[in-house]
């Protein structure tokens, strides 16, 4: 599996694909050290540096989601297979949340039909392989309260910010 590191205003982001097809496998949140995310991206299972211009394409527009703009993705070129169809609703409508809003765990889960799937829609959240892409940090829990998030509270918070999402000053 290949792989590009790139910097964003947060730090180190990087992509892990394959070259034939193209499909992005995973994306990995902001590290501010660039070698502890190598290493991660390498246990993951990322063994070649490179790019193509594809991922040139996903990094500009990973970059300029950094600088304030909001981020729009080919959908075909993110590899779901290792997900069952629910978690693939479940990150299709989070993928549907608007730049600069929010949604609760329960309102995802009766957008799919599942009213009582609250928990499962924070387990997907867990394991979502797309952050920024699949916008998984505009997922918050009941009452506002922020919820988990892969990166920590903080970084949740930081891109909450970032799209101006009133409340998370």
């Amino acid at each position: 599996m290949y792989y590009h590191i790139f910097s964003v205003t947060f730090g180190f982001v990087a992509i892990l694909f394959e070259e034939s097809p193209f499909l992005v496998r995973r994306l990995f949140l902001p590290q501010e050290d660039k070698r502890s995310l190598e290493q991660l991206v390498r246990s993951a299972g990322g063994t070649k540096k490179s790019t193509s211009l594809v991922v040139i394409d996903l990094k500009k527009k990973i970059q300029a989601y950094f600088r304030g703009k909001p981020i729009e993705c080919n959908w075909d070129i993110l590899d779901m297979s290792n997900l069952t169809v629910l978690q693939q609703k479940v990150l299709r409508e989070t993928g549907a949340i608007p730049y600069g809003t929010v949604r609760s765990y329960g309102e995802i889960a009766e957008r799919i039909g599942r009213p009582k799937a609250a928990r499962f829609v924070g387990a997907t959240m867990a394991r979502n392989p797309f952050p920024i892409v699949i916008p998984c940090h505009r997922v918050i829990g009941a009452k506002g309260k922020l919820g988990g998030y892969g990166g920590g509270p903080e970084l949740k918070k930081r891109l909450l910010r970032l799209e101006g999402v009133p409340g998370f000053k």
